[in-house]
Order: structure tokens, then C-alpha cells, then sequence
């Protein structure tokens, strides 16, 4: 069970950008550090803003990952990020098998 929360936490980290050091926390952690007004749903001004505050990502770049991440309905949910996890780690699995 560790060591699935920890590949978690990894692959949510890796989809969202979030820096190595972030990687102590939960899903629901860092969904709650880009969701500004802790409304359950992150806009792209909030992640844009999240994206683009250490300096690694423009604000062009963080928007085209909102778009990606939210599926281009302009919501990204805790539930859209599981999504994203599952969808990965299925994707991972299959890489492994060929």
C-alpha cells in the first residue's frame, strides 16, 4: 500500500509538473495547493498561476496543459485528476507488457 501511494503521488506529480520536492503529499494535497479558493474545482487562472510560479513554465505553456488536463471543458476536479492517474498507470502497465 506504500509504495501505490507513493507511485500516486509520483505520477500526479510527474502529470502535473510538480517539483520533486512536492512529492511527500497526496493527490488530494496538491490538487488542494493549485485550487487557490478551495472551491473543488481548479480554473486555468489557478493553474496557470500555479504552473507559472517558479519560473519553469510560461503562462502559453500552463494554459495548453490546462487544456489537456481538463479535456477542454474549462473544469479540472480531483476526480479529473484520479482520471489522469488511472489513465496513466493503465497506460504504464500496457508500455510494460510489449
Amino acid at each position: 500500500m506504500k509504495h501505490s501511494k507513493l507511485f500516486a503521488s509520483a505520477l500526479v506529480a510527474v502529470t502535473l509538473g510538480v517539483s520533486g520536492v512536492a512529492l511527500a503529499g497526496s493527490p488530494a494535497d496538491y490538487f488542494g495547493k493549485i485550487d487557490a479558493n478551495a472551491d473543488g474545482n481548479v480554473s486555468e487562472a489557478e493553474f496557470v498561476t500555479y504552473k507559472t510560479a517558479d519560473g519553469k513554465y510560461s503562462n502559453e505553456d500552463a494554459a495548453a496543459k490546462y487544456a489537456n488536463l481538463s479535456g477542454g471543458d474549462g473544469t479540472f476536479t480531483l476526480a479529473d485528476m484520479e482520471a489522469v492517474m488511472k489513465d496513466k498507470t493503465k497506460k504504464k502497465a500496457e508500455h510494460k507488457k510489449k
